[in-house]
C-alpha cells in the first residue's frame, strides 16, 4: 500500500510541474474598456505578458523596446498589463498614449493575474507560445534585456518553419545531366 501511495504522489507532483510550465486562461480590461481573454492573442503566435506601472522606472524604461518588438514581429502580441491601483489607471492610459504605444494594454487592478502567475516584483516579462507554455520568464529590465527576448522569439518563429509542413512540392531539379565523354 506505502508503494502504490509514493507512485500516487509522485504522478500527482509531475503532473503539477507540468501544469507549472502552462499559462492558464485569463480574463482583464483594454484600454477601450472591453474585457479580452489570453487565448484572443494566442491564436496570432506568440503572446508576451509584460507587467508594469506608473511608478517603477525600471517598466518605464522597457516598455519603448517592449513596443519595438510588438511592432516588428506580426505574429507577436504584446500585453502590457497595468498593476497600478484603480486611482491610477488615467495615468496609466496617459502614459500609453503619450508614448503612442501600439501593444495591448491591459488593467488588472484585481491583482488577479498577478497572482496567477505569483508576480512579487515588477517589471515581470514571460513569453507564452501558442499551446500555452511559458518559455521565457524574466523579472527585472536593464538596457539589452530586450536582445534576450528576441533572442527567444527569433527561436521559437525558426521551430515553427523547421515543424509546419507545407503544401508546396519539393522543388525539383529540371536541369539535364550532362553526358560524360570517353
Amino acid at each position: 500500500m506505502k508503494k502504490f501511495l509514493v507512485i500516487l504522489l509522485i504522478i500527482v507532483m509531475a503532473f503539477q510541474l507540468a501544469a507549472a510550465d502552462k499559462a492558464g486562461e485569463f480574463k482583464l480590461e483594454n484600454l477601450e474598456g472591453k474585457q479580452v481573454k489570453l487565448s484572443d492573442f494566442q491564436e496570432k503566435g506568440l503572446v508576451i505578458l509584460d507587467f508594469w506601472a506608473t511608478w517603477c522606472v525600471p517598466c518605464k524604461n522597457g516598455l519603448p523596446k517592449i513596443n519595438e518588438l510588438h511592432e516588428k514581429y506580426d505574429n507577436v502580441n504584446v500585453l502590457a498589463i497595468n498593476v497600478d491601483k484603480p486611482r491610477k489607471k488615467s495615468s496609466a492610459i496617459s502614459h500609453v498614449k503619450s508614448n503612442r504605444f501600439t501593444f495591448h494594454t491591459l488593467f488588472d487592478h484585481k491583482k488577479n493575474v498577478q497572482k496567477q502567475f505569483n508576480v512579487t516584483n515588477i517589471p515581470r516579462t514571460i513569453i507564452i507560445d501558442k499551446d500555452g507554455t511559458i518559455i521565457y520568464d524574466h523579472t527585472g529590465y536593464q538596457r539589452g534585456d530586450e536582445k534576450h527576448y528576441e533572442e527567444v522569439i527569433v527561436k521559437w518563429l525558426e521551430e515553427q518553419q523547421t515543424t509546419e509542413p507545407t503544401d508546396e512540392a519539393p522543388e525539383q531539379d529540371t536541369e539535364q545531366p550532362t553526358e560524360i565523354e570517353d
